[in-house]
Protein backbone atom coordinates (compact mmCIF):
# COMPACT_ATOMS: atom_id res chain seq x y z
CA UNK A 1 0.00 0.00 0.00
CA UNK A 2 1.36 3.41 -0.93
CA UNK A 3 1.79 5.99 1.79
CA UNK A 4 -0.32 9.13 1.55
CA UNK A 5 -0.24 12.49 3.28
CA UNK A 6 -2.69 12.97 6.12
CA UNK A 7 -3.47 15.49 8.84
CA UNK A 8 -3.40 14.98 12.59
CA UNK A 9 -6.21 16.69 14.48
CA UNK A 10 -5.81 17.26 18.21
CA UNK A 11 -9.13 17.72 20.02
CA UNK A 12 -10.15 18.45 23.59
CA UNK A 13 -13.07 16.82 25.34
CA UNK A 14 -13.74 19.56 27.87
CA UNK A 15 -16.22 18.12 30.35
CA UNK A 16 -18.03 20.04 33.07
CA UNK A 17 -20.83 18.57 35.21
CA UNK A 18 -21.59 15.78 32.77
CA UNK A 19 -21.61 17.98 29.69
CA UNK A 20 -19.09 18.39 26.87
CA UNK A 21 -18.26 21.63 25.09
CA UNK A 22 -19.04 21.51 21.36
CA UNK A 23 -18.61 24.29 18.81
CA UNK A 24 -20.61 24.87 15.61
CA UNK A 25 -18.32 25.47 12.64
CA UNK A 26 -18.81 28.69 10.65
CA UNK A 27 -20.47 28.41 7.24
CA UNK A 28 -17.24 29.74 5.69
CA UNK A 29 -15.21 26.75 6.88
CA UNK A 30 -14.05 24.65 3.91
CA UNK A 31 -14.68 21.28 5.58
CA UNK A 32 -18.04 20.39 7.18
CA UNK A 33 -19.43 23.94 7.55
CA UNK A 34 -22.23 24.21 10.10
CA UNK A 35 -21.30 20.93 11.81
CA UNK A 36 -20.67 20.60 15.52
CA UNK A 37 -17.09 19.84 16.50
CA UNK A 38 -14.83 19.62 19.54
CA UNK A 39 -12.34 22.41 20.17
CA UNK A 40 -9.01 21.68 18.56
CA UNK A 41 -7.14 21.78 15.31
CA UNK A 42 -4.30 20.47 13.20
CA UNK A 43 -0.93 19.67 14.64
CA UNK A 44 1.78 21.97 13.26
CA UNK A 45 5.35 20.92 12.50
CA UNK A 46 7.55 21.39 15.58
CA UNK A 47 4.60 21.45 17.99
CA UNK A 48 3.75 18.80 20.58
CA UNK A 49 0.21 17.45 20.78
CA UNK A 50 -0.28 19.16 24.13
CA UNK A 51 1.04 22.53 22.86
CA UNK A 52 -1.27 22.29 19.86
CA UNK A 53 -4.32 21.50 21.98
CA UNK A 54 -3.75 24.27 24.52
CA UNK A 55 -3.11 26.79 21.71
CA UNK A 56 -6.17 25.77 19.71
CA UNK A 57 -8.52 25.81 22.71
CA UNK A 58 -7.25 29.25 23.74
CA UNK A 59 -7.59 30.61 20.17
CA UNK A 60 -11.04 29.13 19.58
CA UNK A 61 -12.69 29.70 22.96
CA UNK A 62 -10.39 31.86 25.15
CA UNK A 63 -10.64 29.11 27.80
CA UNK A 64 -7.72 27.82 29.84
CA UNK A 65 -7.69 24.07 30.41
CA UNK A 66 -5.50 21.37 31.86
CA UNK A 67 -4.97 18.22 29.86
CA UNK A 68 -5.75 15.17 31.97
CA UNK A 69 -5.10 12.21 29.66
CA UNK A 70 -5.23 10.84 26.15
CA UNK A 71 -8.62 9.26 25.52
CA UNK A 72 -7.63 7.60 22.28
CA UNK A 73 -6.87 7.87 18.60
CA UNK A 74 -9.41 7.72 15.80
CA UNK A 75 -9.09 7.68 12.06
CA UNK A 76 -11.57 7.74 9.20
CA UNK A 77 -10.48 5.15 6.60
CA UNK A 78 -11.72 7.20 3.64
CA UNK A 79 -10.47 10.59 4.82
CA UNK A 80 -6.91 11.89 5.27
CA UNK A 81 -7.36 12.62 8.97
CA UNK A 82 -6.41 11.07 12.27
CA UNK A 83 -7.72 12.53 15.51
CA UNK A 84 -6.20 12.38 18.97
CA UNK A 85 -8.73 13.08 21.71
CA UNK A 86 -7.68 14.33 25.13
CA UNK A 87 -9.77 14.66 28.28
CA UNK A 88 -9.47 18.23 29.59
CA UNK A 89 -10.77 20.17 32.55
CA UNK A 90 -11.30 23.88 32.96
CA UNK A 91 -8.68 25.53 35.15
CA UNK A 92 -10.39 28.91 35.25
CA UNK A 93 -14.05 29.30 34.37
CA UNK A 94 -14.72 32.34 32.26
CA UNK A 95 -17.08 33.29 29.49
CA UNK A 96 -16.41 31.75 26.13
CA UNK A 97 -15.20 34.03 23.38
CA UNK A 98 -15.43 32.35 19.99
CA UNK A 99 -13.24 33.03 16.97
CA UNK A 100 -16.10 33.99 14.57
CA UNK A 101 -14.34 33.01 11.36
CA UNK A 102 -14.08 29.44 12.74
CA UNK A 103 -17.06 28.91 15.07
CA UNK A 104 -20.38 30.68 15.51
CA UNK A 105 -21.98 28.92 18.48
CA UNK A 106 -21.00 26.94 21.57
CA UNK A 107 -23.04 24.54 23.67
CA UNK A 108 -22.48 22.31 26.68
CA UNK A 109 -24.24 19.02 25.86
CA UNK A 110 -24.42 15.46 27.11
CA UNK A 111 -23.21 12.62 24.87
CA UNK A 112 -26.87 11.60 24.53
CA UNK A 113 -27.82 15.09 23.27
CA UNK A 114 -24.95 14.92 20.79
CA UNK A 115 -26.61 11.97 19.05
CA UNK A 116 -29.30 14.30 17.62
CA UNK A 117 -26.87 16.99 16.43
CA UNK A 118 -25.25 17.52 13.03
CA UNK A 119 -21.78 16.37 14.09
CA UNK A 120 -18.60 16.55 12.03
CA UNK A 121 -17.96 13.00 10.67
CA UNK A 122 -15.10 12.02 13.01
CA UNK A 123 -17.10 13.11 16.06
CA UNK A 124 -20.10 11.05 14.95
CA UNK A 125 -17.77 8.02 14.70
CA UNK A 126 -16.10 8.74 18.05
CA UNK A 127 -19.50 8.99 19.71
CA UNK A 128 -20.59 5.72 18.08
CA UNK A 129 -17.44 3.96 19.28
CA UNK A 130 -18.27 4.93 22.88
CA UNK A 131 -15.12 7.01 23.36
CA UNK A 132 -17.15 9.62 25.26
CA UNK A 133 -19.13 7.19 27.43
CA UNK A 134 -17.05 8.04 30.50
CA UNK A 135 -18.88 11.43 30.67
CA UNK A 136 -21.76 11.15 33.14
Amino acid sequence: MAEAQFFVGIHGVIANRGRILVLRRAETMPYAPGSWDLPGGHLAVGESSEECLLREIREETSLEVAIERLLGLHNMPNEPYMQALYACRLTVYRSLRLCPNEHVEARWVTPYEMEGMDLIPYLRSVLGRGMLSYIR
